[in-house]
């Protein structure tokens, strides 16, 4: 029997201390003492979805996990621990499989890193944002640059080599300069891997109520596309590859889980508002903690990739499929998109299926390199205008 193609586990975790300024993602700050309850939902999750992906009594293994938030860090490293373990019972992790922790620097110190290592954690996400006190305190984060430096001492010190450091830019009133200097004190500490995006100020958030009040004016989209081009020119200089259009890695440090998403491999998504893609179908799970908890200690799995906490789910068609294809490869600065793989998946060629790309190849916001296509350098700075056009 053939060995069965390994799957990519997302973790949603979504507690946190404090919410921050911008974020709209799926977390909470009054649910804390349903820390323990969630974890063990999340281990009756992974070991429902666990059953319905293995095939003649034949695990299917995970080869990325990635605990995502939230604050993930804000997980006991027992915690940790058991989950890590149900993942290795329930699916059988590949030998140096990667896995991710988000963690707020301030969230973590050398005990708990080097315990987390032990149980499994072998690359690390720092929130850094900014080297900027006055950004961090428009974004709403607790820490400062000193908490980024001892974090990530710490992690070295436990033997986690493996470290991205996220950071934003084109926030209001944040000029080249101060841009400039967070960059520079990010690469100061030398992490193998950097994430840079681009603020989007979202509805609901407090910094869209800051906006619509006239506290603070909207970024300048001028402004952050100098910006982008700083962050390419500079780390480029400084040994990075460009691989993904917010990503920069050394040689060999990649995201492996990421890479999943943006190659169109399927993954599993498990947490409350967690989503995930496999089996053919595209699913999220309710985003309510109390609600995910309740569901998933009474319920049973809905069939393969769903669990009983799943709440919205579809049977991808050919078209979107092709569109998921083509936004997610696109991504990839360096490997594009296969149109060979393409053409033999989905029974026509690219330029069939979207008759938009020779106008994009016209604008020079496309180009192709012998049977792949790729974004060009102008087409990074407009990649979301492009991907409209495969929606």
């Amino acid at each position: 029997m053939a060995p069965m193609e390994p799957l990519s586990l997302y973790l949603h975790i979504p507690f946190c201390r404090h919410r921050c300024s911008y974020c709209d993602f799926n977390t909470y700050t009054t649910v804390t003492e349903l820390q323990d309850a969630y974890v063990s939902a999340l281990a009756r999750e992974l070991k429902q979805v666990a059953d319905g992906a293995s095939w003649a009594g034949q695990l299917r293994p995970g080869h990325t996990v990635f605990f995502g938030g939230g604050t993930p860090s804000l997980l006991s490293v027992g915690q940790v621990s058991r989950l890590l373990d149900v993942l290795e019972t329930a699916f059988g992790l590949v030998p140096e499989a990667e896995i991710t922790m988000e963690a707020n620097p301030e969230t973590v110190d050398a005990p708990y890193l080097c315990a987390v290592r032990a149980a499994g954690i072998n690359r690390l996400s720092y929130g850094m944002q900014s080297a900027n006190n006055n950004e961090l305190q428009l974004l709403g984060r607790t820490h400062g640059m000193d908490a980024v430096l001892h974090a990530v001492e710490d992690a070295r010190a436990a033997g986690i080599e493996n470290i991205n450091l996220d950071l934003i830019y084109g926030l209001p009133g944040q000029d080249v300069a101060s841009w400039n200097k967070s960059l520079q004190e990010a690469l100061a500490l030398q992490p193998p891997h950097l994430s840079l995006y681009c603020l989007t100020i979202e509805p609901g958030t407090p910094l869209r109520r800051r906006l619509h009040n006239g506290e603070i004016l909207a970024p300048d989209p001028d402004v952050a596309a100098t910006q982008y081009e700083v962050a390419c020119d500079l780390l480029s200089a400084a040994g990075y590859e460009h691989y993904e259009i917010s990503n920069w890695a050394k040689p060999g440090f990649q995201c492996r889980h990421n890479l999943a998403y943006w190659r169109d491999q399927e993954y599993l998504g498990l947490g409350a508002g967690a989503h995930g893609k496999a089996a053919g179908k595209r699913y999220q799970t309710v985003r309510q903690p109390r609600v995910y908890i309740r569901r998933m200690m009474e319920g049973e799995s809905g069939g393969y990739p769903l669990s009983a906490a799943a709440a919205e789910w579809h049977d991808l068609d050919v078209a979107e499929e092709m569109s998921d294809r083509a936004i997610t490869q696109l991504r990839l600065l360096q490997e594009g998109l296969d149109l060979a793989a393409f053409e033999a998946q989905f029974g026509q060629s690219f330029d069939e299926a979207f008759d938009e790309a020779a106008k994009l190849e016209q604008w020079r916001l496309l180009e192709r390199d012998g049977s792949r296509l790729l974004l060009t350098r102008d087409g990074w700075f407009v990649s979301n205008q492009v991907f409209y056009r495969f929606v």
